[in-house]
């Protein structure tokens, strides 16, 4: 497995909200996608998509992303035939909000990590809203354990002893919960470090979380990660 990163520049056709970044981007990325059968099919498929989006780049202080401007975001994937395709695809691609441009493929190396950090929140969806009102914490944890296993023998194949520490410590970054609005319902993430253990399983799990994001709804631009490593 190999975790190819595609970062794409578009031009702003309208002024965009930072709450509204993520639905706008994936909904550019859904437009894409749609615009070939095949990959209609996947997009429109069920179960883990094997890739995830970051927000813009740019940081813009007041809070909003401006017309007539260029930014930057990153697609990250596992699959080399979806990196190809979003590689070509996403420059000619056009919807409501944005204008692709140009994009730039590389492959990150497989290091060994010491700690991953999220850029974007990482969200866990529950029947009764916000986790912190439905969870304990380590159930909150469990969650993360559990989405990510799920996510390597979905995308491997292979059947892995469960019996290990994927982490050593988790250390959340946020006070309240971080809000981003998808069709217009809230949605509340949280940013969070994971020191990574030193063993291998968790090693190449690590590795994989940054082609896949962590945590749910990573095609719409949730749970996307950052990384320490020990060269």
């Amino acid at each position: 497995m190999l975790v190819h990163e595609i970062n794409c520049k578009v031009y702003l056709l309208k002024t965009i909200g930072l709450e509204n970044i993520l639905y706008e981007i994936s909904s550019f990325a859904d437009t894409a996608l749609a615009s070939d059968e095949k990959m209609l099919e996947f997009h429109q498929s069920y179960g883990y998509k094997g890739y995830v989006l970051s927000g813009f780049k740019e940081i813009e202080k007041q809070k909003f992303y401006k017309e007539g401007k260029i930014y930057t975001f990153s697609v990250r994937c596992v699959q080399k035939e979806l990196c190809d395709f979003l590689s070509k695809r996403l420059s000619d691609t056009q919807s409501a909000v944005m204008k692709g441009l140009v994009t730039e493929v590389k492959t990150i190396p497989k290091l060994f990590i010491e700690k991953l950090y999220t850029v974007t929140p990482a969200l866990v969806k529950l029947d009764g809203g916000y986790w912190k009102k439905v969870l304990s914490f380590e159930d909150y944890e469990r969650r993360l354990f559990d989405n990510s296993i799920k996510k390597y023998k979905q995308l491997t194949g292979e059947d892995i002893d469960e019996n290990f520490m994927l982490y050593n410590r988790i250390e959340m970054l946020n006070d309240k919960p971080i809000a981003n609005y998808f069709k217009g319902i809230k949605l509340l993430g949280d940013k969070f470090e994971l020191h990574i253990s030193e063993n291998e399983t968790a090693q190449r799990i690590a590795y994989m979380l940054l082609g896949t994001g962590i945590a749910e709804n990573n095609s719409r631009g949730y749970g996307y990660l950052n990384y320490k490593a020990i060269r």
